[in-house]
């Protein structure tokens, strides 16, 4: 009985889907956001079990967005993933049906990719809630397009989508909301760059997390808000703040010992949607990568989790390095980054910076709870873009999991003053003149370390000291007596010994004026040196299949036919340091597909390495390339041509389609029609064909009040529709003419006049 109490639900689902109207949408001046259509494309994400009595126990709550017509949802990785303490069996998806009611559980889905590091996660609808499978090909559903999140400026503004955290009953309060607010500013990070955050000051709730953020000029999906659920008073041992809303445990009652749904704090932050684009592309080929060794999550712990050697610098190097150390800075400065060290951490570990201001909470430079994505050992760094600091007193306090465990204090205000410097260090290789070349953080394994930093404002009698690094370990010590003047360049260097030999690993030069830290920067050296060169990855090729000693076989070389599943990316390596932060990077056409950094796992030299792409039928055609690097520079790179060597055109056609607007009137009255449904059928289906299936439905819109509609799925330039409209007491109308535009800058619009029946 309870499974035809929910068949018959679900079909008076699709009905509704044809028959209820939309109601009026509120438009903005100059803008180009629909508030209807991303609400309905904003989908909330459930966390479930089945308790030891049969009944679904929710444990984590979310928001997502659909971003396909065929259903796929982006949303944070911590909303779907069994992290957190959120145990998770199944992912329910449950859809708006109206507007001002709770979202209905509708579908489950699976995990297709995700980076836990930057808190992402593609979703993939495969089950209705009445355990039937889904022909995705048949679903017509709302989506979201994503938009050019770099475009995005200070003061712009967005409109944030989501459904906030529920007071009570997990499901039967939410409703998608829409929040306005504006740019405040860009959150830098390392590895991801000055727009590793965008930044608002919109009181944002923490259950739309996992949302979307929108761009109100273009309408398009630009960010994704996130927050992760932590302890919210910072001290050792504190839980998560949480609601129990449930008999989880099938007791009886509802009390400490059911499951505690978390429940995050304000969100001030937003993933820029550009991060997002690899794993929904990956998705929608049917692509997961491979490596040849087990993923880490920031590999073995070794001690607890620690941040330290804080400081602060006003600039970043193309390696992630800091240009000049600084103690204090003028009024004005709009850049400003925290670096720190950073040991015993795991990607998906939860990290946080809070922002004091003359001892006041300032949110504008503070990053609410995040994702850690840095690996287990190394130098991070966080700083804030494109904002000015206001003049004051300002502290950083980090948190880890939800705990201090450091801080540092910085003068902003006054002019800037002339004091000694050094800055800007650079690596490299020698040349036959003497001259530092191939500059980098990345250097062959050889007797000698070669360095150059400049220098400025410095006085003769200053006392300076070098010292040099190695996993950690102190190698070599200088002190010295300023002598070379006050600007200028110097070259520094440092030799092994006999005994001790310089070896493949992570390297650290640390400079100081008067024993104050004035500059440093973190090095790799590994592989060999050719010419000027360092030579780490070598021997690139693919193959389809490997044999059972590891070898290529199959298709090898790098044209392979469009009918292989998989592919080898093989390579040889030499001189890579066990623990060595190591990334993986692949593309298609230019296009990102996935980005993994782990520690290295193997050492020495070595043959057979490889990274793999897999698809459940077959790869698409493209050109599919590798990277290989090492402190974010390339050492190693291979393109494949599968196929015809380019993603076929359909891939990409429906996200550049054309949207159809339009109006239908009375054709008395000339009254806008209310409630007027709007059917688009597939290609392939014309208007004697249809059977009034879902399945040969393309879109589906319908009028507001004033007679107004926009069909949230885009068609096809180029292509021929046909077009059913319907309304209560009106005679229907239909036609296989639909023909849209080439000219993506003519208006794809329509006025149709119905007749009263």
């Amino acid at each position: 009985m309870v499974r035809l109490i929910r068949r018959v639900f679900l079909a008076w689902l699709v009905i509704v889907n044809l028959i209820i109207p939309l109601p009026t949408q509120h438009t903005h001046a100059q803008s180009a956001f629909d508030p209807e259509n991303t609400r309905r494309a904003t989908v909330q994400i459930l966390q479930v079990f089945t308790n030891p009595v049969g009944a679904t126990v929710i444990t984590c709550v979310g928001s997502g967005t659909l971003v396909s017509t065929d259903g796929l949802i982006l949303t944070n990785a911590h909303v779907v993933l069994p992290i957190g303490g959120c145990r998770s069996e199944r992912l329910i998806i449950a859809l708006t049906i109206r507007l001002d009611e709770a979202p209905v559980p509708t579908y489950y889905a699976e995990v297709v990719n995700y980076n836990i590091g930057w808190d992402l996660a593609v979703l993939r609808i495969t089950d209705t809630i009445d355990d039937l499978p889904v022909n995705r090909a048949a679903l017509a559903l709302p989506f979201v397009e994503l938009g050019d999140s770099e475009a995005v400026r200070l003061d712009s503004t967005l409109e944030f989508v989501g459904y906030a955290a529920p007071e009570r009953e997990a499901t039967a309060e939410a409703v998608s909301s829409i929040v306005r607010g504006t740019v405040s500013g860009f959150t830098a990070e390392a590895r991801v760059g000055n727009r590793a955050w965008i930044k608002t000051r919109a009181a944002i709730p923490g259950g739309m997390t996992g949302g979307g953020a929108y761009d109100i000029t273009t309408g398009h999906l630009i960010g994704i808000p996130t927050v992760e659920p932590v302890s919210s008073g910072g001290a050792e041992g504190e839980q998560p703040t949480c609601r129990r809303i449930q008999d989880s445990n099938g007791d009886g009652r509802v009390d400490t010992n059911d499951v505690c749904i978390p429940v995050s704090g304000f969100i001030n932050a937003m993933r820029p949607a550009r991060l997002a684009r690899g794993l929904i592309l990956a998705a929608r080929l049917g692509i997961t990568p491979d490596f040849q060794q087990p993923l880490t999550l920031g590999g073995q712990r070794e001690g607890d989790p620690t941040f330290a050697r804080l400081f602060f610098a006003s600039g970043v190097d193309l390696g992630g390095m800091p240009t000049t150390i600084v103690q204090a800075v003028p009024t004005g400065i709009s850049s400003l980054y925290l670096f720190f060290d950073y040991a015993n951490m795991t990607d998906g570990m939860i990290y946080e910076m809070r922002v004091l201001r003359d001892g006041l909470a300032d949110p504008t430079f503070s990053l609410a709870p995040a994702t850690w994505s840095g690996g287990g050992t190394g130098l991070w760094y966080i700083g804030s873009t494109a904002q000015v600091y206001p003049n004051g007193e300002y502290e950083f306090l980090l948190f880890i999991e939800g705990v201090r465990v450091a801080s540092a204090a910085i003068s902003v205000g006054g002019v800037a003053e002339a004091r000694p410097e050094f800055s800007n260090i650079v690596f490299g290789v020698l040349s036959l003149e003497n001259q530092l070349v191939s500059a980098g953080n990345v250097l062959p394994v050889s007797p000698t370390i070669n360095a150059e930093f400049a220098y400025n404002n410095l006085r003769d009698g200053l006392t300076w000291r070098q010292v040099w690094y190695f996993d950690g370990l102190e190698i070599a010590n200088g002190v010295g007596t300023w002598t070379g003047g006050a600007n200028g360049k110097l070259a520094v260097n440092a030799s092994g010994t006999p005994e001790i030999p310089l070896q493949a690993g992570r390297y650290r030069l640390e400079l100081s004026i008067e024993e104050r830290l004035a500059a440093t920067a973190d090095f790799i050296m590994a592989g060999a040196q050719i010419a000027y060169n360092t030579e780490i990855f070598t021997n690139l090729t693919f193959a389809t299949e490997l044999n059972g000693r590891g070898e290529p076989s199959g298709v090898v070389g790098t044209t392979l036919p469009d009918t292989v599943q998989q592919m080898y990316a093989l390579f040889d390596w030499r001189d890579v340091a066990v623990g060595t932060p190591f990334t993986w990077r692949w593309t298609v056409d230019n296009n990102p597909l996935f980005e993994v950094t782990q520690p290295w796992q193997e050492s020495l030299i070595g043959s057979q390495g490889w990274v793999r792409l897999t698809a459940p039928a077959r790869l698409p055609s493209g050109s599919y390339k590798l990277e290989l690097l090492l402190a974010g520079e390339v050492k190693g790179a291979v393109t494949a041509r599968v196929g015809l060597g380019q993603l076929p055109v359909e891939i990409f056609r429906v996200a550049e389609g054309a949207t159809l607007r339009g109006t239908i009137l009375d054709a008395e009255t000339k009254a806008g029609i209310f409630g007027a449904t709007i059917i688009i059928l597939k290609v392939e289906v014309d208007v004697r064909d249809f059977t009034w299936q879902m399945s040969e439905v393309y879109g589906i819109a319908f009028t507001d009040s004033e007679g107004n509609f926009a069909m949230t799925t885009p068609l096809v330039r180029e292509e021929i529709y046909s077009i059913i409209v319907t309304a209560g007491g009106y005679l229907p109308m239909a036609s296989d003419g639909l023909a849209v535009p080439q000219d993506p800058n003519t208006p794809f619009e329509l006025r149709l006049e119905m007749n009263r029946d």
